[in-house]
């Protein structure tokens, strides 16, 4: 008999996700509509946020972001190296030189130390920093205090890629809404999900005119007249995906809970192993991943391979960007500006962590994560 194999992740989609969807589709209403208007505005309530604003990802949202904050040819802004390299392709899609941050070998957040460098060398060298995105890594919250701290001492703006996060707050607030914007994603493997989507929470009524504006193609209705002040995007969400979305949200303070059991079991699990450095357990993290950091004996990619022969499906948890041949043609640096984001990209493994995993799944992950070892 074969055996179940225990996947990396799994969206938790029901019956009632499938009836708001055919009743969407059965409307005939299919673009955004009443259904994206009410998920957005949940979204932006659980983060305390004035306006919310639905995207078709928050890739496009991220680039929205950058787009309505002005970014052109020559700026600079800042980006931790270990993380998907969404807010850096957006960075230099809208023409900026991306100087890439390391990040803390504990948290896998942006170093509030490496990033008071990096600025410090971007001033030696005469590159004008615009501002700072913060990627809140796999749901945890980064040191929003330091890194608000240094950007206003050099009036630097705040995006937060919080892309992982949606629900977690940190001594300062929810995250999303402590820097000029945040984005959030409903990818399958965030704890809810519209298949993909994202959503842009800010509290600048401003910036939210000029975010609906050019998410859909540029256009304003100015007295009942539509006119298209500025050239746009498609970015919108579609209606069923919001219908979607509206009923994961009813389970969402759940599926939270959930994984925050599930990390507390692995911790159990792997907590006297040695071998592995495990993520810090923080009533703030949101678990979107739950990554183990494997010592540099250990090959990960032939560690996945062995797992996956017993029945557990794992893999590398993020990628250190500033090594990606997108960014430098391939060419590692003789002094490797972002060690700690290499070894994690090199050394992470990311374990299961969905809805439907339990005590005893975790245990069979666990074990034979030991014997592979």
């Amino acid at each position: 008999m074969e055996q179940e194999t225990i996947p990396l992740m799994r969206p938790e989609i029901g019956e009632a996700e499938l009836d708001a969807i055919a009743k969407v589709l059965r409307s005939g209403w299919l673009v955004q509509g009443k259904e994206v208007e009410r998920f957005e505005k949940s979204i932006a309530q659980i983060h305390n946020a004035a306006h919310g604003i639905a995207v078709s990802s928050a890739t496009a949202g991220l680039h929205l972001a950058l787009e309505v904050i002005g970014v052109t040819e020559g700026d600079v802004i800042l980006v931790p190296s270990f993380a998907w390299p969404s807010a850096a392709n957006m960075a230099v899609r809208c023409g900026a030189e991306v100087v890439f941050v390391d990040v803390d070998p504990n948290t896998y957040n942006l170093c509030p130390v490496d990033l008071a460098l990096k600025i410090k060398q971007c001033g030696q060298l005469g590159k004008r920093i615009q501002g700072i995105i913060v990627v809140h890594e796999f749901g945890l919250p980064a040191d929003m205090e330091s890194i608000l701290s240094q950007a206003k001492e050099k009036d630097f703006w705040v995006i937060e890629d919080a892309a992982c996060a949606l629900g977690a707050n940190c001594e300062l607030g929810p995250v999303g809404t402590m820097g000029v914007m945040g984005v959030f994603s409903f990818h399958p493997r965030k704890s809810i999900t519209t298949g993909e989507g994202g959503c842009i929470v800010t509290n600048d009524s401003a910036l939210d005119s000029r975010l609906r504006s050019l998410r859909n193609h540029g256009q304003v209705i100015e007295k009942n007249q539509r006119s298209f002040g500025t050239c746009g995007w498609n970015y919108r969400l579609t209606e069923f995906q919001g219908a979607l979305g509206n009923i994961q949200l009813t389970r969402f303070s759940k599926m939270l809970s959930h994984r925050s059991s599930i990390a507390e079991y692995y911790h159990q699990e792997l907590g006297d192993l040695g071998q592995l450095r495990l993520p810090p357990l923080d009533y703030s993290h949101t678990w979107q991943t739950f990554m183990v950091v494997l010592p540099e004996s250990i090959s990960r990619d032939s560690l996945i391979q062995d797992l996956k022969s017993k029945g557990v499906e794992t893999s590398m948890g993020a990628f250190a960007a500033h090594l990606l041949p997108s960014f430098n043609a391939g060419n590692v640096e003789p002094t490797d500006t972002c060690p700690v984001s290499t070894t994690l990209y090199r050394q992470g493994l990311a374990l299961p962590m969905h809805s439907f995993l339990d005590q005893n799944k975790v245990k069979h992950v666990c074990q034979a994560l030991k014997e592979c070892l």
